[in-house]
């Protein structure tokens, strides 16, 4: 058999949810997380983890991390 494309379902956003502007998002924080990355620097954070997340080079949790830092893996 032959596999298929999925179609991308990303570009189909529900049209009865509007996209909150970043000083929403800012306003319903927490008082704890203080200071807070720029909305640039944010933005390049979270293109960077999601570049990470699909070439499966995310580590999730000390445990993990620490091992990897004692095996000297770099990133």
């Amino acid at each position: 058999m032959t596999k298929v494309k999925k179609e991308k379902l990303d570009a189909e956003e529900p049209a009865g949810v509007p996209e909150r502007s970043y000083h929403e998002l800012i306003a319903n924080l927490n008082p704890i997380a203080q200071p807070l990355a720029s909305r640039k620097l944010s933005k390049k954070l979270y293109k960077c983890v999601k570049k990470a997340a699909r070439v499966k080079n995310i580590r999730r949790g000390v445990k993990e991390v620490q091992k990897f830092i004692n095996k000297g893996e770099k990133g």
